[in-house]
């Protein structure tokens, strides 16, 4: 289940724009917390909440703690949380992505 698409896409962006080896490793432990999030949504859902939390601290590790995007994570459906995730990565990386048109 592939349920986190935008925010992949945007850590996708910041693992390219890594400037060292630390933060690097940072990205891929997003990647690792966002498998485990969606994993548990399928397999654990009591589960989800607490790997929830561990994606929303690595995020916020790597582009800063905005209370108003993390604490509205917790009751929100995975695509909020998808959606809030990646607009909130692209803004501490400073990207506004350019969406295809559908």
């Amino acid at each position: 289940m592939n349920t986190m698409r935008r925010s992949r896409a945007a850590a996708e962006h910041g693992l390219r724009r890594s400037p060292d080896e630390h933060t690097h490793l940072k990205w891929i432990g997003l990647f690792q917390a966002l498998r485990a999030y969606e994993g548990a949504l399928s397999t654990d859902p009591v589960a989800a909440g607490d790997r929830l939390a561990r994606v929303r601290d690595i995020a916020a590790n790597l582009v800063g703690d905005d209370p108003d995007v993390w604490d509205g994570l917790a009751g929100a459906t995975p695509e909020a949380v998808d959606q809030a995730l990646a607009d909130a990565l692209w803004r501490g990386l400073g990207v506004r992505p350019v969406l295809a048109a559908s």
